[in-house]
């Protein structure tokens, strides 16, 4: 019993480093954030960070992993629900990924675009975490997309991945823009040009 408890412990503590990274790293980057920092913010005795992960590299592909397994279960809550239009669906993954944004000042940006950008070159198994993420995200987007009249997202030239993939190419970039102007106007352009809306 003893042996179980411990594992429950060693998982939840491990649980706990990767939500303090996302949240550090998000907020400030891979390089700025040290293994101390996390340690501290997760009251975690100094010289344990070893005892769950090999090294600071391997940290941020977990904490990528961990960000991605959530980005997912929510895409494919918000974009499975078959009793919701698949337009309607598809608006509402961007708007709630919009609120998010808007909830954190339009401050952190997302947290595979910046790793991506800081890490992809340098690191090759980075590299193939993010398309492994990536490609999943835009399947379940595709999934939604196949369900639609393409004509109402003007991407009727374009198959339903590819259709997704384009979404996602220009989301990442008004993510870019976002984290540059600090407000949502890049993205609430995404919105109104994606969806034919005036907000």
């Amino acid at each position: 019993m003893a042996r179980k408890k411990n594992e429950a412990t060693y998982a939840d503590t491990r649980e706990k480093l990767l939500s303090v990274g996302l949240k550090l790293i998000r907020a400030n980057s891979y390089a700025a954030v040290g293994i101390s920092d996390i340690l501290r913010e997760a009251n975690v005795p100094k010289g344990s960070f070893y005892h769950y992960f090999s090294s600071k590299e391997e940290f941020a592909v977990e904490v990528s992993r961990f960000y991605n397994a959530e980005q997912l279960a929510t895409a494919e809550k918000i974009l499975k629900e078959h009793s919701t239009p698949a337009l309607a669906r598809l608006k509402s993954f961007f708007q709630m990924a919009y609120d998010d944004f808007e909830a954190r000042d339009f401050s952190q940006g997302c947290l595979m675009c910046n790793l991506s950008t800081e890490l992809s070159e340098e690191h090759t198994t980075f590299k193939q975490e993010l398309s492994t993420h990536w490609t999943a995200l835009c399947a379940v987007i595709a999934d939604c997309i196949s369900e639609l009249d393409k004509s109402e997202i003007g991407l009727t030239h374009l198959s339903d991945k590819e259709a997704a993939d384009w979404l996602l190419n220009a989301w990442s970039g008004a993510l870019t823009r976002m984290k540059a102007v600090q407000n949502g106007s890049p993205l609430q352009l995404f919105l109104k040009t994606t969806f034919r809306e005036s907000r």
